[in-house]
Order: structure tokens, then sequence, then C-alpha cells
């Protein structure tokens, strides 16, 4: 963590130094108002593709970690539950759930309910969410 706040505080000193040395050049007279602006919009740019290349590699790195489920978060789930939970995942009602997997709507229902309760949410919006982002679904 002092490593990255350094790193940034040295990158801010740069900055710093390079947009006043602009300035004074052009507060002197030494550059147009043009290539003033157009410097600064440079700076911007090359400030914003680093940001950007630093924010998608986390990002990337961070998809890339979690590709598969836990094995203990899977053993916490029925097979069932994640057919219902694929199927809620893929925005199915639970009408067509239990068409689909030949079961009651009620039965449905009590696998989303345990779902709820295992997931930690309240509904199947969250739930989809959730399970999305633990890779129990595509």
């Amino acid at each position: 963590m002092k490593q990255i706040i350094i790193r940034y505080a040295l990158a801010l000193f740069a900055l710093l130094t390079l947009f006043k040395s602009i300035e004074y050049l052009f507060f002197s007279y030494k550059i147009s108002l043009d290539l003033y602006l157009g410097l600064t919009a440079f700076a911007f740019l090359i400030i914003g593709a680093i940001a950007a290349a630093y924010v998608f590699r986390e990002t990337i790195s961070i998809a890339s970690t979690s590709s598969k489920p836990d094995d203990r978060l899977l053993e916490q789930f029925s097979k069932r539950e994640l057919e219902v939970l694929s199927l809620l995942g893929h925005g199915y009602t639970n009408k067509e759930i239990a068409q689909l997997l030949t079961l009651s709507p009620n039965t449905v229902k009590t696998h989303l309910n345990n779902l709820y309760t295992k997931l930690e949410v309240n509904n199947r919006t969250q739930a989809a969410a959730e399970a999305k982002l633990l890779n129990l679904i595509d």
C-alpha cells in the first residue's frame, strides 16, 4: 500500500511539474495559445490512456482469477437447485422452470427460497446476479 501511495504521489508531482512548465512557457509568450492547448490536451490523453490500461489490467486480473466456483461453495447446493438457478439466470419464469424440469410450480418456489437463503439475497434478480458473480452460472 505504501508503494502505491508513493508512486501516485510521484506521478502527480511529475504531471504538475509538466503542466506548470507548459503554463510558464505560455505566459512568458514563448508558445502560442493553440500550442498550449494542444500540449495540455495531449497530456490528458496520455494520462487517460495510462489510467485506462491500469483499470482494465486490474479488471482482467480479477476476472481471470475466479473462473471456476469453489468446491465448498458448490457443496451447499443440490443438483436440482443448481438447475433451477441456471434456468433462473437465463430469465425463465417459475412456470417455465417447472415445465422444463417437470416439477410443480410450488416445488420451484421452494427451491428458489432455498437458493435465496443460501445466496443471502431477497429476490430472483439478486439471486441471478450473485450466482453469476460466484461463477455458479454462465
